[in-house]
């Protein structure tokens, strides 16, 4: 009965049918634009990978000695869990070092254990030296970003997450106010300016601004995409599409891991993730203006236009005696805990995959395939279960993965398996639950406020996720974002039939 409701009802949806070959192909390319988003997000931990070996820099008086010689003389160490060596790269003895010991192999041992830092060069990272066998040039070296300087990994993180909360909003009123194909062509040109530009970044505050920037146009055009391509098919299809909208976000991840192996110099990786952008200027001829907002603008001659032509790219009868007038309802919103709560989860899960035990390449790309199961699974529980009760299974289940990884301390199993196990069962959950909030949340909006209202539930999210950099670098050997997870469900009100 609903589905012959709907076809009674959406005049829109009569006219071009519930999916049909112009929806699968503004599908296909608006949701590529995922790829280069994830890369965006997650690039920074390629940037300042936490790997990077350093030291002290070798007075002049030890510049003809090997670094093996230079720290063996200098520098304190300790032993990890596994027996190795670890070298502080921030303190050396407290010695003379105006001259050499004539015999670098043999030298003499120190006085006694008392340290100081490393002594100041000429700029702040003239002070360290980094091991380049692997990374060829980070932002750790270039900004000096060690030490007593390493708290501003967590604000260059954070800034990237600020980002995205204002540009949720942003995206969401241009796009509401102007058009969905406007906002698009706009924010896209944004985005290519602003990662390029961070490429060429000479202070950590420029760097932290330019992501900012980035962030904001990224998340505004990522939204507006999502939501022009919920608004151009039936309810049943939104489910499935707006699932499989994720699994381009997921292959970035996967695929940021293989370059960023190939490219260990940051500037140059930056601009490899960035000169891609330039291959959505297509959309400027691939996307047209969403015919259901211009029906909500008042633009009927110019809805009528676009949906004629969709009809007959879909190979249906265009009937011109139809009324194009849209029927909305509005929905109260109650899911801003939940948006919230799942903003947490993710986002902590994602910025902590370099905790983990093992390379982080690996990592990394295990983390992206996890992401991708959890989208394809959320669309089979979704049909199956509904979106409410996928959705509560799915934090329910993300919450007690968290919590169980409490029970289990680092470095008690080989490779820490139980840690990795259920760290990466949460994120295959949180992934599901995630993507149907999107869904459900882009169904219960009017069109001509359905930008804006979805970027306000976004926002939830991105308060959560500001603070989840903080709480991965504080909380490395727990992870505190279990008991989050399951707040405020019962606010929850499904309407799986919507009408857009």
């Amino acid at each position: 009965m609903a589905g012959t409701k709907r076809q009674r009802t959406d005049v829109l949806l009569d006219q071009i049918g519930d999916i049909g070959r112009w929806q699968i192909v503004s599908f296909i390319v608006l949701s590529l634009f995922s790829i280069p988003v994830a890369w965006q997000t997650l690039v920074v931990v390629f940037h300042a990978p936490p790997d990077a070996d350093f030291w002290c820099t070798r007075p002049a008086a030890f510049a003809n000695w090997t670094v093996d010689q230079w720290r063996h003389y200098s520098t304190p160490r300790s032993v990890d869990k596994h027996g190795d060596p670890v070298w502080d790269g921030c303190r050396v003895f407290a010695l003379n070092y105006s001259t050499a010991p004539p015999d670098p192999d043999r030298p003499p041992p120190p006085l006694s254990n008392a340290t100081v830092k490393c002594p100041h060069q000429r700029k702040i990272p003239d002070r360290w030296q980094f091991d380049h066998a692997f990374h060829k040039w980070t932002i750790r070296e270039h900004f000096g970003l060690v030490c007593e300087y390493d708290y501003l990994i967590g604000p260059v993180t954070g800034s990237y997450l600020v980002g995205t909360l204002i540009g949720v909003f942003f995206g969401g009123m241009v796009s509401d106010r102007f058009g969905r194909r406007p906002a698009i062509l706009c924010l896209l040109g944004l985005t290519l300016i602003s990662a390029v530009a961070v490429t060429f970044s000479n202070s950590i505050m420029l760097y932290i601004v330019l992501r900012f920037i980035l962030a904001l146009a990224v998340q505004a055009v990522y939204i507006t995409n999502f939501v022009f391509c919920m608004e151009i098919v039936g309810a049943k299809w939104r489910v499935v599409l707006g699932l499989l909208f994720q699994v381009p976000f997921a292959f970035g991840f996967i695929s940021l891991a293989g370059i960023a192996y190939l490219i260990t110099n940051w500037q140059h990786l930056q601009l490899a993730i960035s000169v891609p952008l330039v291959l959505f200027i297509l959309y400027y001829w691939a996307v047209s203006e969403s015919p259901r907002w211009l029906l909500a603008a008042g633009m009927v001659d110019s809805a009528e236009a676009i949906i004629e032509s969709v009809a007959e790219i879909n190979d249906r009868e265009y009937d011109e005696t139809v009324q194009l007038v849209p029927q909305l309802r509005w929905h109260t919103l109650r899911v801003w805990a939940i948006w919230l709560a799942n903003g947490l989860a993710y986002y902590g899960l994602l910025f902590s995959f370099d905790d983990l035990d093992g390379d982080v390449f690996l990592n990394a790309v295990a983390g992206g395939a996890v992401e991708l199961a959890g989208y394809l699974l959320g669309i089979g529980v979704c049909l199956w279960l509904g979106r409410r009760w996928a959705i509560f299974a799915f934090m329910q289940l993300s919450g007690v993965c968290l919590l169980a990884t409490i029970g289990f301390s680092r470095g008690e199993y080989q490779r820490d398996w139980p840690l990795l196990l259920f760290t990466m069962l949460a994120r295959l959950c949180i992934s599901s639950s995630f993507g149907l909030v999107f869904v459900y949340s882009a169904e219960v909006f009017p069109t001509g406020l359905r930008n804006t209202a979805l970027g306000s539930c976004s926002a939830c999210s991105k308060f959560g996720a500001v603070f989840a950099p903080f709480v991965a670098r504080e909380r490395r050997n727990t992870d505190t974002n279990g008991g989050t997870v399951n707040h405020g469900f019962d606010a929850i009100q499904e309407d799986a039939d919507a009408e857009l």
